[in-house]
């Protein structure tokens, strides 16, 4: 018989995943394991079910841009967001496949932290750059290219699969290395966020792919409950993180991203 104190583990191991899943720290990293140990022991048997309710909170959340898309594809009219979907999906698949097949374990969550706090500096230094003369890396690339503001390219999708097969590698911030290379483009904070909440899903399902150690004989209460838990904390971060860069400047908002990173690092350090 299910007792309530069993739903604990798996209730924070869904939300801490979903979490980690949008803040730019990795839920594989050494602080955010070390929390989900200390707190949820068992949380490895419920990676999978959390997982699959990120991974379902996006599809439902661009549930109807997923149609409109769907639509348009099937009278062969695709329109920019689209075409970002399949080339970043694409370019996704041929970094993280190989990744996932021989190093997605070369570097260790310490590390992993470590390097996303470095990606957080990145995005603090972007923010802080904003609002001067000096232009964002790839922005003269991008003004070339783009028809229309914000308007997702070839060169964002590229930035994108890339980002994604790389983070594939230990506990590395899908996120943040997402995130920093789609604001090196000089597009809006707002427009960068909801590409890159959009390109998730093939990142989520080839992580779940090559996932093992989770006991898919635990009761289906519980499983569900890490799935639930881990779909309405995605669902409700990813619409809080658009509401907030739509609501403060450029530069408020990548320096406040970047320096969760930079805290979860300097956490783990502690810790």
């Amino acid at each position: 018989m299910i007792s309530p104190v069993d739903y604990v583990a798996p209730l924070i191991s869904g939300m801490i995943i979903a979490l980690g899943s949008w803040l730019p720290v990795g839920p594989e990293g050494y602080s955010f394991t070390a929390i989900l140990e200390a707190i949820a022991p068992s949380y490895g048997d419920y990676i999978v079910p959390s997982y699959l309710g990120v991974t379902f909170a996006v599809l439902f959340y661009f549930r109807e841009l997923i149609a409109l898309g769907s639509h348009n594809a099937i009278k062969r009219r695709l329109d920019s967001d689209t075409m970002y979907f399949i080339y970043a999906s694409v370019f996704t698949l041929l970094v993280g496949y190989p990744v996932m097949k021989t190093v997605s374990d070369a570097v260790d969550p310490g590390t992993s932290d470590l390097i996303n706090a470095i990606v957080g500096i990145g995005m603090i230094m972007a923010g802080l750059l904003a609002g001067t003369h000096v232009r964002a890396p790839l922005e003269g690339i991008e003004r070339s290219i783009r028809e229309k503001k914000n308007e997702a390219t070839l060169v964002d999708a590229v930035i994108s699969g890339l980002a994604q097969g790389v983070s594939l590698i230990g506990g590395l911030s899908r996120s943040g290395f997402v995130l920093l290379g789609l604001v090196s483009t000089g597009m809006d904070v707002k427009r960068a966020l909801e590409l890159s909440f959009l390109v998730a899903p093939v990142y989520l399902v080839l992580k779940l792919a090559f996932m093992g150690g989770w006991d898919p004989e635990l009761p289906v209460a519980l499983l569900f409950t890490a799935f639930l838990a881990a779909f309405v904390v995605s669902f409700v971060t990813m619409k809080l993180l658009l509401k907030l860069a739509g609501a403060v400047s450029r530069r408020a908002f990548l320096v406040s991203f970047g320096l969760i990173a930079v805290a979860v690092y300097l956490m783990g350090v502690v810790m």
